[in-house]
């Protein structure tokens, strides 16, 4: 690259990068802070109902040191998203949504800690630690049977060489300084995790939006993922994001491997020469592989989850109703051009097709009118009301006013079949009166038409209707011909 390219690309970088931006930012060391103390853990989700109570208390604290903080923990929360600091994501139901710091400001909190509490790089851990990668590396890409078997001979060789020295008490101890040296090599190399998990994650979601999209693009490729998804092949977990985690993954939950890294860990800690190592470090040492455990498993469970998403997409309506957006967007497109290429259209056009508007209608702020509470203040004392008893008679008849008594037109309907095999409503009406009014009617065309037969002719029906406030009649109405007959349900009203 020449020196042009590169200026170009780091002025682009500081343009765009959400890393140059946090730098910037005057709110640096609260970012940087709040994602310290509240996850700790590096990309470890937390709930969001969670950290507003922590970030609210947090920023009071702040204020109280001077940091001019004059928003609520909502409000920096939503700038932080925005601006790729922190990631919101939907959760489930019993979590909410949940928060997380993106890879960038992860990447920041981890150079700045370095800038801040820098330690001797160039030890010789380090170069032990990269020759042992290197002879690894060298001899298991090595196709050579007989290369890789001289390799693994010179090494048993040593072995056997450090073993005789061993037995002779020739060997060297580790001092206090190069233990602590150690275990900060140790934790730096693993400092870079965290971010790696925000990566991943980063890709997989961005994997799964590229193959949503891929679903909705023409036949020939669509067709690909679909059979893929069918056959039962988990796009997500084979893609290369995928695979490298899930290598990851299973060295890391291999029983055998944590037992032993469990042991040396307290071995190493519990000896004489590792006392003087500083407790951020011995605290950080015993942590590392758990707070890599527990990371990794909720990436883990996010690729799960985003496979199983994807495979219920293509099976479900949702899927087909996208696509049918899809098509009918592309048909729009296409009618548009076509208009286009006949000529232009004024705005002024009078079309076919009606446009209803939808939604609330605007009106002016001014034009409406405020709610007073004082306008609902009783300003009266209400005053007690003597007991009284109850009236069992007039409490019945309040009921009878709001509901129909189907009690009673039962019993009527039964004292009309009583007398004749069959009764029509006009007949029942007859033998006894609607005490209700239009409610008994009503009540009698409904027990007809749920227990009586038709008789296909209609029937005309009166009653009598007279009150404090309702007109004397008598009332007549034109209703369809319905009958009761004895023998039947009707036998039950009785």
């Amino acid at each position: 690259m020449s020196l042009i390219s590169h200026a170009l690309g780091f002025a682009r970088f500081r343009r765009e990068s959400p890393v140059m931006a946090l730098l910037r930012s005057e709110n640096l060391p609260v970012v940087l802070s709040v994602v310290a103390q509240y996850f700790p853990q590096g990309t470890t989700m937390r709930p969001a109902q969670e950290i507003y109570p922590l970030l609210d208390e947090g920023l009071r604290q702040l204020r109280g040191e001077g940091f001019s903080l004059p928003k609520g923990p909502q409000d920096y929360v939503g700038d932080w998203i925005r601006n790729g600091w922190l990631v919101r994501r939907p959760g489930t139901s019993r979590t909410g949504e949940t928060l997380e710091p993106s890879e960038d400001v992860l990447a920041v909190l981890d150079a700045l800690q370095r800038w801040d509490s820098p330690h001797r790089s160039v030890s010789a851990s380090r170069i032990e630690s990269l020759s042992r990668a290197l002879q690894t590396l060298a001899r298991e890409s090595d196709p050579d049977v007989g290369k890789r078997l001289g390799e693994l001979e010179r090494e048993r060789d040593e072995i056997e060489r450090r073993i005789e020295a061993t037995h002779r008490g020739e060997f060297e101890v580790l001092t206090p300084a190069q233990i602590t040296e150690r275990v900060a090599d140790i934790l730096d190399l693993a400092a870079s995790i965290p971010a790696d998990f925000a990566r991943v994650r980063h890709e997989l979601g961005d994997l799964n939006r590229q193959l949503r999209r891929q679903l909705l693009d023409p036949e020939d490729s669509r067709g690909d993922v679909l059979e893929e998804i069918f056959r039962g092949v988990d796009l997500i977990g084979d893609s290369d994001a995928g695979r490298s985690f899930n290598s990851f993954f299973e060295v890391l939950l291999d029983r055998e491997r944590s037992a032993l890294i469990d042991r040396w860990i307290t071995e190493v800690l519990g000896r004489e020469e590792a006392q003087d190592v500083p407790e951020l470090l011995r605290t950080g040492l015993h942590r590392v592989f758990r707070d890599m455990e527990d990371a990794s498993y909720e990436v883990s469970q996010e690729m799960t989850g985003l496979a199983r998403s994807l495979r219920h997409y293509v099976t479900s309506e949702e899927f087909a109703e996208n696509r049918r957006m899809v098509q009918l967007l592309r048909a729009t497109r296409y009618a548009a051009a076509e208009t286009g290429q006949k000529g232009s259209v004024s705005a002024l056009h009078q079309m076919e097709t009606p446009l209803v508007r939808i939604g609330m209608q605007l009106r002016s702020v001014a034009g409406m009118k405020l709610r007073n509470p004082g306008e609902e203040r009783v300003e009266e004392i209400p005053e007690p009301v003597d007991e009284v008893e109850l009236d069992t008679g007039a409490l019945m008849e309040q009921i009878r006013a709001s509901e129909i008594d189907f009690e009673e037109l039962e019993e009527s309907v039964a004292t009309a079949l009583a007398k004749q095999p069959a009764a029509t409503i006009a007949e029942v009406l007859e033998i006894t009166p609607a005490s209700q009014g239009l409610a008994s009617v009503v009540g009698l065309l409904y027990l007809a038409m749920t227990r009586g037969v038709p008789t296909g002719r209609a029937q005309t029906v009166q009653w009598e209707d007279a009150g404090e406030n309702r007109i004397a009649g008598p009332y007549r109405v034109r209703i369809s011909g319905w009958q009761f007959i004895r023998g039947g349900d009707e036998e039950t009203l009785a």
